[in-house]
C-alpha cells in the first residue's frame, strides 16, 4: 500500500485527517513562503497548497503528500493569523456581525496522479461584545488561528450559523478529501 504523507505541523490538521482511520505520517514542508495576496485569491492559495504539498512530495516521491491551506476571508480580504492581541481585537471586532468565508485548498500529490481542490465555508457572527473579544483574545487561543478564532474552542460563541463543511473551518474538509482519496483507490 502507498504511504500517505501529511505535509503540514498543523495538530488540528492531524487530528482531522485521524477521523478517516488511514494510516498517515507527518511531514513538514521546509521553508515554504507563505504569503499571500491582502486581496483574496482562490488560485493563489491553490497554488501556495500545492507548493507545500510539492516540496513534501520530492523528498518522499514514494508516497501521497497531501498539502493544505486554510485562510479567512472578509469582504476580499484575507485574514491571517494576527500578529499582537490588538490585531486580533481588531479583526473579531471587524467580523462581529458579519458573514464570513473560509477557504481551504487541498492538494494531493502521488507519482500517477496530482489534485487541486477547494472548499468553501460560510460563517455568519453575531453581534460579539466588545468586552467578549477581549476576553477570548486574553486567552492567547486566537494569536495562532487565521481570523482570530478556533471555531472547535470558546470562539464558537461567536458563530451564528454555518453554511458548508465545519471541519472546513477547523482546516481541512474531511468529506470532500475522503471522496478525492476513495476515487483515486487509497481508500
Amino acid at each position: 500500500m502507498v504511504r500517505l504523507i501529511l505535509g503540514s505541523s498543523s495538530p488540528r490538521r492531524r487530528q482531522l485527517l485521524q477521523l478517516l482511520k488511514i494510516e498517515f505520517d507527518t511531514v513538514p514542508p521546509i521553508d515554504i513562503d507563505e504569503t499571500l495576496p491582502a486581496v483574496f485569491s482562490r488560485e493563489s492559495l491553490v497554488a501556495l497548497s500545492e507548493r507545500k504539498a510539492e516540496e513534501v512530495w520530492l523528498r518522499n516521491t514514494e508516497a501521497i503528500v497531501l498539502g493544505a491551506d486554510t485562510v479567512v476571508v472578509l469582504n476580499n480580504t484575507v485574514l491571517g493569523k494576527p500578529n499582537s492581541k490588538e490585531e486580533a481585537i481588531k479583526m473579531l471586532l471587524d467580523l462581529s456581525g458579519m458573514t464570513h468565508h473560509v477557504y481551504t485548498a487541498v492538494s494531493l500529490i502521488s507519482r500517477a496522479w496530482r489534485v487541486n481542490f477547494i472548499e468553501e465555508t460560510a460563517v455568519s457572527f453575531r453581534n460579539i461584545p466588545e468586552w467578549l473579544i477581549r476576553e477570548y483574545v486574553e486567552t492567547g487561543i486566537p494569536l495562532d488561528k487565521a481570523g482570530a478564532y478556533g471555531i472547535q474552542d470558546y470562539g464558537a460563541i461567536f458563530v451564528e450559523r454555518i453554511n458548508g463543511d465545519y471541519y472546513n473551518v477547523m482546516g481541512l474538509p474531511v468529506g470532500r478529501l475522503w471522496q478525492e482519496l476513495h476515487f483515486r483507490g487509497v481508500i
